[in-house]
């Protein structure tokens, strides 16, 4: 989903959330016990940090030979997330809960080591737990801050490997790549409010900064493509890609 396409979900949002909006609406003297759904979405600014080492097979880096060890950092474009999350308030102030994010990337191409890597659009999934600390409400509006830890199971992905024209003996070769990385943890620190549109109904926003506690890795193989004028021969690399970033989201929450 582009960036006009999000503007224009939120500005619907807030045209939707405007004609519903309860003026005699209150929040509750006492949250405790209460039980929250809700679905969002946003944007992301998000980076990974790509390593690729230990390369086998007639095209892991025949310019440099040997086992090289390349790094780089690509940027993850956001193209499309949805969230689910639901909340048990302990207190009037604290809550606990789990959210389920469904995350879809397009990452820039990047150059690790002697060729251009360019990785085709991929989803993760993301099982959150949440930590929560809810502020007294401020006449409609009630922030709260949080910390989570997040699970991803896997990483998975296809792309291609594209060797510069002028690389002596092999220009213009191409290779296909995939990637299935394995899990991974993360952890984020987020600040938001939410504002009561009605009894039992909220808009939220929020911006978290999110880092992986460690990589995904993953031995990617190298095949040549039909025409690269190499035949039955297979490369691969040891390669990792650990990512963090900025995420801003917006949605709606169910209180009872």
């Amino acid at each position: 989903m582009n960036r006009s396409c999000l503007l224009a979900l939120a500005i619907a949002c807030l045209c939707s959330c405007n004609s519903i909006i309860d003026q005699d609406a209150r929040w509750a003297e006492d949250a405790t016990g209460t039980q929250l759904l809700g679905v969002s979405s946003g944007w992301a600014f998000v980076q990974a940090d790509v390593i690729l080492e230990d390369g086998e097979g007639p095209l892991a880096n025949p310019v440099l030979g040997g086992n090289p060890r390349g790094a780089s950092t690509t940027d993850l474009d956001p193209v499309f997330g949805i969230g689910l999350k639901y909340l048990y308030y302990l207190t009037h102030n604290w809550s606990i809960g789990g959210i389920y994010e469904h995350r879809i990337f397009d990452p820039e191409s990047t150059r690790p080591l002697e060729a251009d890597v360019d990785i085709d659009e991929f989803a993760t999934d993301h099982f959150i737990f949440d930590l929560r600390y809810t502020l007294n409400a401020r006449g409609r509006w009630r922030p709260y801050v949080a910390i989570q830890l997040g699970y991803v199971p896997e990483v998975s992905a296809d792309g291609t490997v594209s060797y510069p024209s002028e690389t002596p003996f092999i220009g213009g070769v191409e290779e296909d790549i995939s990637l299935d990385g394995d899990d991974f943890f993360s952890l984020s620190a987020l600040a938001g409010a939410s504002y009561l549109l009605r009894e039992g109904l909220s808009f939220d926003f929020s911006v978290f900064y999110e880092f992986a506690l460690d990589e995904t890795e993953d031995t990617l193989e190298l095949t040549p493509t039909p025409g690269s004028g190499i035949f039955g021969e297979t490369s691969s690399y040891e390669g990792s890609l650990k990512e963090e970033g900025l995420y801003f989201s917006f949605g709606l929450s169910w209180y009872f």
